[in-house]
């Protein structure tokens, strides 16, 4: 299984306060690690890591920056190639031609990026089960198989 991981559920392992949520979706990382592929994809980090950095210079704790450093030694973040932002737009278009946005005409979009990278993922290794794990199923699920963590038992 190749464990797909974006920004909302990043930013949340990158909470330095451990509330119970934030402490059951640790424990439940710290298992997946063992039994599974974890990846997550740049864009993530970059929805992340702005926000940390935005807090630090706005002078509010920023400890989830090292957080974030520390799981780029745990999990693979994927890069954007060329391949991935060609199906992302293919997926965005398709999804305005239908009229299914999921974003405002302007924005940039990371979760039809995200789910070019799990497409991308599900060709690439067939034989594997590939889940985006994530806060917003409701967008990611139209295009790929998305669920909220606490609905993936491994």
């Amino acid at each position: 299984m190749i464990i797909l991981i974006d920004s909302g559920i990043l930013g949340q392992l990158c909470r330095p306060n451990l509330n119970p949520e934030t402490l059951d979706l640790k424990r439940w990382f710290d298992r997946v690690l063992i039994r599974t592929n974890v990846v997550s994809s740049k864009i993530c980090d970059y929805e992340v890591r702005r926000g940390l950095l935005l807090a630090q210079k706005q002078g509010l704790v920023a400890d989830g920056l090292s957080i974030l450093d520390d799981l780029d030694r745990l999990i693979d973040f994927l890069y954007l190639e060329d391949r991935i932002l060609d199906l992302a737009a293919d997926i965005w278009a398709r999804a305005r031609a239908s009229g299914q946005p999921t974003a405002g005409d302007l924005k940039l979009d990371a979760d039809m990026i995200i789910c070019a990278t799990w497409q991308d993922l599900a060709s690439r290794y067939p034989g594997q089960e590939v889940v985006i794990v994530t806060t917003n199923v409701r967008h990611l699920s139209r295009f790929a198989n998305a669920v909220v963590w606490q609905d993936l038992s491994v």
